[in-house]
């Protein structure tokens, strides 16, 4: 069961005095926007899926001459991106999960997604009832907001207790979160018992490779141009052609560009996206050239 906080919605509204309001959904809420027209005056959804608090289009606003942005499902970042008073988060918890999954490790770093927020302690507690010692994860970086939250990008909440555990299970049902875990060095798996991979990136691929592209992100949150613009003059040192794209949604349409291989100045999980292969994110890249 999705719970929306519907209170919460209606004190911004009526605080605010909104009229119109841009409303972003992650892909498995989108089903549920019919639940929202009764309490946000003239809500304009967005198909694009939203991947992240990163993810936010204030272009819209202008342009729909809209005075607010609901991004709903993702929790408020600590420290980056800062967005304007319009631009408002609304967590989402899902509600009925009852998993069974025991890890073989003793130790368990216990981490979580936020919308899994409120319901990730009744997991620990199921765990010490079998035998394990359970270790919550510590304070996030940037991206994530509570103690023990991690994003896909933001897993510093594991980080921290990384040498205090033997593995860890993320709170969540698939694998995205749990992947970008897994990359810590330790055993890895949602709390379904699915088991999490740590992303390689190709980068022998990169110094065979004769033309770059440099991918900068078009969203607030997702855009690193001072990055890309030193990886670039680093790779051109190297005798390397480098073009430069900015992109918000990425398709099949990239590989018309015909590079060899791809730096991802933009949100750093891009370069696990098939159509960017072979690919690494540019923070990666700049600890090998």
């Amino acid at each position: 069961m999705i719970d929306f906080p519907i209170d919460d919605i209606k004190a911004v509204v009526s605080e605010k005095k909104y009229h119109t309001v841009i409303c972003l959904l992650p892909a498995g809420v989108m089903p549920h926007a019919v639940d929202l027209r009764e309490v946000i005056p003239n809500p304009i959804f967005v198909s694009n899926p939203c991947y992240g608090a990163c993810d936010v289009p204030l272009e819209l606003l202008k342009k729909y001459d809209a005075e607010a942005i609901f991004n709903f499902g993702h929790s408020e970042p600590i420290k980056f991106p800062k967005y304007g008073d319009g631009v408002h988060f609304f967590e989402i918890q899902v509600r009925g999960r009852n998993p069974k999954f025991i890890p073989s490790f003793s130790k368990v770093g216990l981490v979580y997604v936020i919308q899994f927020r409120e319901t990730y302690m009744q997991y620990k507690e199921f765990l010490e009832s079998n035998g394990k010692t359970v270790v919550l994860g510590g304070s996030p970086e940037f991206m994530a907001t509570h103690q023990s939250q991690i994003t896909g990008c933001d897993v510093e909440a594991a980080k921290s207790i990384v040498g205090d555990v033997d593995g860890f299970v993320v709170c969540s049902d698939g694998l995205f979160h749990a992947n970008a875990v897994a990359a810590l060095g330790k055993p890895a798996f949602n709390w379904n018992g699915d088991e999490a991979k740590a992303p390689k990136f190709p980068m022998a691929v990169l110094f065979t490779a004769k033309k770059v592209g440099v991918l900068i992100g078009a969203k607030p949150g997702q855009s690193y141009p001072k990055e890309a613009e030193l990886v670039k003059k680093k790779l051109e040192k190297l005798g390397k052609t480098v073009i430069t794209v900015v992109g918000d949604t990425i398709t099949n349409e990239i590989n018309n560009f015909q590079v060899d291989f791809w730096i991802i100045a933009s949100c750093p999980r891009l370069a696990e996206d098939e159509y960017l292969s072979p690919s690494a994110p540019v923070k990666e890249v700049l600890k090998y050239i």
